[in-house]
């Protein structure tokens, strides 16, 4: 029979069902302690003195499927599976009726063949006094040969074993034969038979038989193909060295940090931006040199990281370099995990984004201080273009009005734009501030309508404020809800077919209010939908500049209304029928 690593019966022949009483294959899959007095595994493997591979074990009882007791000789033969354990193959025999030497031959032959093709494990003996091999179907198998002459298996094995290997091989064999070592164990390649390619096999031989002087005489062994190993471990090799060459020739900073933040692994670019040495920043973590006023939402961050609450993530935050300067690095952090699923460490990638910060800075700092510097004189001037066509005495000639007209219409277009770049700048440095207290959204959507009346004569177009329901009622800042209607109506204004109606409605639902513009004109192009709300963008800028607009109303809009805690977006169809929204919540967020 043949016992599994966890003690289960995996093959019994014919003989040895009927030995212990039982039905033909009845035998198999029951326990070895079901019919033998040994009851695990380690307690039979126990009988085996190493090196050896096999013993005899005289004596041994078993009991039938009817509870008699045998008397029973096992012969034992234990090999190893690299992958499972150690199994047990064991030729029983009732001493009471001791079956002749022919069967007992051919039936360990048939259990042996049985085993190793079951568990692709090739085995061998070595005749030392004769110089002779004896080995299995599968050796044969393996090597492709039908012959079992010794010579001539011998001489296969030899002429095919990979040159790197043969020498190193040799000696070990040699060793053992020698007994100068009990034991041996390698791993070495033989040429396939059609010579295409290279097997690779895992040996392990001992020292079974020594004679009375202690000169080995004979030596057991067992070879597995392990090529599939070999190569999976040659792929997980390159990619290794590949992620090793990539992490360390890398332009862009690149570290490994522990799930405690230190350091496991950096690269030479971020030593050479952070300023230390490769050494030094294995001795830290990155919280040491994190801004302090950074840090908080970067770990919180790395928590919904380590929760799998998102995959990855990045974020824009300052460093302290060696020198005690400051650099904002654009942080990108994913996180590996362990063979359960546990997170293991972090990988993490820096770019160095000061001179970025730096330039930005300057732009905001330019914008602010020229859009300043021209409002100031543009409201003296814009007062002054007002005073004077408020006289009438002596009154101006048909022409100077007319100029006077054009003066104050260009004026107003000056005051618009420098007021959208001042709330632009605002917006983007988190600047903004917001007066919020309850109102009604239809007061608020008349106010709109009635302030942009100028925008609808303009284009020739009617507003229409639909069916306002007067129960509505959201937290707005007043001031910030009129200038989201008036970007949206004179939006709608511009792009509708002249003569036409622009509907203005809301609707209370459960959670928040939703307002709506609808216009008609040209259908908004598929291909522009991710880049309406962008700053400076337009459908057409050719068209576009004769109608006016600078490109940031639809972008300060949705900045309005998702800094009011609310959604923004539209909805256009192939026949010109366009729908812009935003909704606002109606009460405040927990976070207000």
């Amino acid at each position: 029979m043949i016992i599994a690593p966890n003690g289960q019966i995996l093959q019994s022949n014919q003989p040895n069902d009927i030995l212990f009483g039982y039905d033909i294959g009845h035998l198999a899959g029951r326990r070895m302690s079901d019919v033998l007095s040994i009851k695990t595994v380690a307690e039979l493997n126990g009988y085996i003195a190493a090196p050896s591979v096999c013993t005899i074990i005289e004596g041994l009882t078993g009991t039938t499927a009817t509870g008699d007791t045998l008397l029973l000789r096992a012969h034992v033969t234990a090999w190893t599976d690299a992958d499972n354990g150690i199994y047990h193959a064991l030729l029983l025999s009732d001493i009471d009726e001791e079956r002749d030497a022919e069967r007992v031959s051919r039936v360990e032959l048939e259990r042996a063949n049985n085993a190793i093709k079951g568990a692709r494990i090739a085995i061998w003996d070595f005749n030392c006094v004769t110089n002779t091999v004896a080995v299995c179907d599968l050796w044969r198998e393996i090597l492709e040969i039908c012959s079992y002459d010794s010579a001539v298996i011998q001489e296969a094995w030899r002429a095919r074993l990979h040159p790197d290997d043969e020498i190193r091989l040799m000696e070990g064999l040699q060793r053992v034969r020698e007994g100068k070592c009990h034991r041996y164990e390698d791993e070495y390649r033989l040429r396939s038979k059609d010579d295409t390619h290279w097997i690779w096999f895992q040996s392990d031989l001992a020292i079974v038989e020594r004679d009375h002087d202690g000169t080995v005489t004979r030596i057991s062994g067992a070879m597995s193909d392990i090529t599939d190993r070999k190569m999976t471990e040659e792929a997980l090799r390159r990619s290794v060295e590949r992620f090793r060459s990539s992490f360390e020739s890398s332009a862009v900073g690149m570290a490994l940090v522990g799930i405690d933040g230190r350091f496991l692994q950096v690269n030479s670019a971020l030593c050479t931006l952070l300023g230390y040495s490769d050494a030094a920043l294995l001795e830290m973590d990155f919280q040491s040199i994190s801004h302090p006023d950074d840090l908080e939402h970067d770990l919180a961050q790395l928590d919904l990281l380590k929760s799998r609450k998102i995959g990855s993530y990045q974020m824009e935050k300052r460093y302290v370099r060696t020198d005690g300067a400051i650099m904002w690095g654009l942080l990108s952090v994913g996180l590996v995990t362990d063979d359960e699923g546990r997170p293991d460490h972090f990988v993490s990638q820096f770019v160095d984004v000061t001179e970025q910060h730096r330039l930005n800075q300057l732009k905001s700092d330019f914008v602010s201080t020229i859009s300043h510097e021209l409002r100031t004189p543009l409201t003296s001037i814009l007062g002054s273009l007002m005073l004077l066509s408020s006289m009438d005495d002596p009154p101006f000639s048909e022409q100077a009005q007319r100029l006077l007209y054009i003066a104050q219409q260009n004026g107003n277009r000056l005051h618009v734009l420098i007021n959208d770049l001042l709330d632009f700048e605002k917006f983007s440095a988190g600047k903004m501030r917001f007066e919020r207290s309850r109102h009604r959204i239809a007061d608020l959507l008349e106010d709109a309508v009635l302030a942009n009346m100028a925008s609808s004569e303009k284009y020739g177009v009617t507003f229409n404020l639909v069916s306002p329901d007067f129960k509505a009622s959201c937290l707005v800042d007043a001031e910030r809800f009129q200038q989201v209607m008036t970007n949206l109506l004179s939006n709608a204004a511009k792009f509708s077919r002249a003569g036409s109606v622009i509907d203005v409605g809301v609707e209370e639902r459960e959670t928040n209010s939703r307002i709506t513009v609808v216009n008609q004109g040209e259908p908004i192009p598929e291909s522009f939908r991710d880049e309406i709300f962008e700053p400076f963008i337009q459908v057409d800028p050719t068209s576009t500049r004769a109608r006016g607009g600078t490109g940031l109303g639809l972008a300060i809009t949705k900045q309005i209304v998702e800094q009011a805690g609310g959604k923004i977006g539209f909805d256009s169809t192939q026949d010109g029928r366009t729908t812009f929204w935003f909704s606002l919540p109606c009460a405040l967020s927990t976070d207000d």
